[in-house]
């Protein structure tokens, strides 16, 4: 388990080269868990910028898991337009603060373990 992409939003993209034996352990990862503040006005732009990092790290899609987190802090949250936005990617959405959707991530995370 590694976190690597936590950096990236703060990070110039000439830059990222630095970085490269840092996120080239994203690519022998089982399963990549992008982590998203789904509270934040600005998710989809920094999606953004972690889908093209991982497509240039030629991460196959079936791999990441994309995980919203912060439901709880999010009410209007329109799901479906995030789904639609983010395809082909699956998605969980929770709350690690009242744990609601933690059953959903286990079931997205434990087969790609086993494979």
């Amino acid at each position: 388990m590694s976190d690597t992409i936590g950096f990236i939003k703060d990070l110039p993209p000439e830059l990222i080269e630095a970085f490269t034996s840092t996120l080239l352990e994203s690519v022998n990862a089982d399963v990549v868990l992008h982590v998203i503040d789904a509270s934040d006005p600005d998710m989809f732009e920094k999606v953004d910028v972690v889908e093209e990092i991982l497509d240039q790290l030629k991460i196959l899609p079936e791999k990441v898991v994309l995980v919203f987190n912060k439901i709880d802090a999010a009410p209007a949250l329109n799901r479906e337009k995030i789904i639609e936005r983010t395809v082909p990617y699956p998605h969980v959405f929770l709350s690690a603060k009242t744990h609601e959707g933690m059953d959903t991530l286990l079931a997205a995370i434990l087969p790609r373990l086993t494979k």
